[in-house]
């Protein structure tokens, strides 16, 4: 091999596959520290790689993709149909500009295409050399592509739609994602075409699976399609990454802990071919490359060039694994069942005990998590346990010591099954309830304190009630008119059956008499009412 060749070929791969040097030089002894396992080696190289911004991935993709695809397209007959190698070569350097500039579009629009609330600014810039490649295209939309398709999922699960889809076609290509309640996938597509007669087409395609499963695995698909066609040649580059992972009872993934399989193929209409897999896998205890087909012609130099792009392929399987993660913590993956005993939180008697139930459970499958609980308060006044617990958990608060006084928890679950979020709001402020219905002689008034004697007035009559969820009630105003006298009594019960900060009913239950002069008649029956929570009381009594 050309020591040039040779060279190339190692900066190319640096960090990815390793070079040994020609002269036989020996390496350099190895830490007497631990080293890494090979999971968590590929999760701090993918760390370094971030560090370096957004265009240090698709870079390194370019570097491996470039000339694997100018070797097939002098297989495939794409050089003789552009005219010979050097415009063959010129025209490839402008096609990956005009790549780099329409994923770089399509990447900085993405954050908006699918949620109108956002506020853009997705994308990876301009490295200022020879653009990027097919399959460096994809790697840099891996991650924007993810986070969009978790956007549309996150907001489908807020409005209460089970699945949905939407394209979207902008100057710079296409854009979809679909969604359900499981999961989302997101392509886009773009074509670039040169008057000298190279045309291509990039598809790039993450699919995510939104909440773990009970056993705390994550699933990420990514896939690239990159067609080259000149004349009747032909070229193809097609790389696809399957990633799975798993949460700890914290919800973080586990660092030493992965199964990555990437297939990449590269094939000419012309028949050349190379095709490889890569895996790492400590589920199945596997990790290595596997040489499935090369046709007559293919290098060795071109095999290691793919083995780099399946590594590529699978560091983009995590950027989009890295963007599902906000689907897991969002807390829309676990309800975190939380109440009070008492139920009345709102204009509360101050220090009152409540004792604070805690329960997360899985949305998927209605389970109970495990894992953990944190209660944070915000205010007064005393909470315990205040660090975490294991779910399901119970906490002891006192509410506010004083009137006019406010204060909210926190509850936070982490598991396998990802992360549940709750909050109570407690207060005793003066609050109330609007009580609005009845019959003939109908109110619209806010009563404050139904735990002590209320009067509600409609425009003939004035009814005091004893006070509390339960009593009797009696006449205590009527009409002053001559000759005409009323008279009534019975009973009442109110009723919130969602508790008391929510709405609730009044139903009454009694008699009364109309006397005219020496004639009187009785009546019974009974009438209701709605009782809805009120935040402020103003001047009510």
């Amino acid at each position: 091999m050309h020591a040039l060749r040779h060279s190339s070929l190692c900066l190319a791969l640096l960090g990815l596959v390793a070079c040994a040097p020609k002269d036989g030089g020996q390496a350099a002894a190895p830490p007497a520290s631990r080293p890494p396992t090979p999971a968590a080696a590929v999760k701090a190289e993918f760390a370094r790689l971030q560090a370096q911004g957004p265009q240090a991935l698709p870079r390194q993709a370019t570097r491996l993709e470039y000339p694997l695809t100018r070797g097939l397209m002098k297989a495939g007959g794409l050089d003789a149909a552009l005219g010979g190698e050097a415009r063959a070569d010129a025209a490839l350097r402008a096609l990956y500009a005009s790549y780099e500039l329409k994923s770089a579009a399509l990447a900085a629009a993405l954050p908006t295409l699918f949620d109108k609330h956002s506020g853009g600014g997705g994308g990876y810039g301009s490295g200022g050399d020879a653009g990027v490649a097919g399959t460096a295209a994809s790697t840099a939309l891996a991650g924007i592509q993810g986070a969009a398709g978790e956007q549309a999922w996150e907001r489908g699960q807020e409005e209460g739609h089970r699945s949905g889809s939407d394209t979207v076609e902008t100057s710079s290509g296409t854009a979809t994602v679909d969604w359900n309640e499981n999961g989302y996938t997101t392509t886009t597509t773009f074509e670039g075409e040169l008057p000298e007669g190279l045309k291509g087409k990039v598809t790039t395609r993450v699919k995510s699976v939104a909440c773990p499963d009970a056993q705390g695995k994550v699933e990420v698909e990514f896939e690239s399609l990159s067609d080259l066609g000149a004349g009747n040649g032909s070229a193809q580059t097609k790389v696809s990454s399957k990633l799975v992972e798993h949460l700890d009872d914290d919800a973080n993934l586990i660092d030493d802990d992965m199964d990555s399989d990437v297939h990449v193929e590269q094939s000419t209409g012309a028949g050349s071919r190379v095709d490889v897999t890569d895996t790492l896998s400590t589920s199945r205890n596997e990790m290595g490359s596997t040489v499935n087909g090369r046709s007559h012609g293919v290098t060795d130099e071109d095999v290691q060039l793919a083995q780099g792009l399946a590594k590529v392929g699978r560091f983009a399987a995590m950027s989009a694994l890295d963007a599902a993660r906000k689907a897991w913590e969002s807390g829309k993956c676990v309800d975190l069942q939380v109440r009070s005993d008492p139920t009345k939180r709102k204009g509360a008697r101050p220090n009152t005990a409540y004792t604070l139930f805690a329960e997360p459970r899985a949305k998927a499958d209605g389970m109970p998590t495990g894992g953990t609980i944190k209660a944070s308060l915000n205010g007064a006044n005393r909470l315990n346990p205040t660090g975490k617990v294991r779910a399901d958990a119970k906490f002891d608060y006192a509410n506010p010591e004083k009137k006019e006084q406010s204060a909210s928890i926190d509850f936070e679950a982490r598991s396998r099954r990802g992360v549940g979020k709750a909050t109570l709001d407690f207060d005793t402020r003066k609050s109330g309830y609007r009580v609005s219905g009845g019959g003939g002689d109908p109110v619209d008034q806010v009563v404050c304190a139904i735990d002590k004697p209320f009067v509600l007035n409609g425009k003939l009559f004035g009814v005091e009630f004893s006070g509390g969820l339960s009593g009797s009630y009696r006449f205590v105003r009527t009409p002053n008119i001559p000759g005409l006298s009323w008279k009534a009594h019975g009973s009442y019960a109110i009723v919130f059956p969602n508790g008391e900060d929510k709405p609730g009913t009044m139903t009454t239950s009694g008699g009364g008499t109309t006397t005219a002069g020496s004639q009187s008649r009785t009546t019974s029956g009974g009438e209701r009412f709605t009782l809805t929570p009120v935040e402020d009381c103003g001047g009510a009594p």
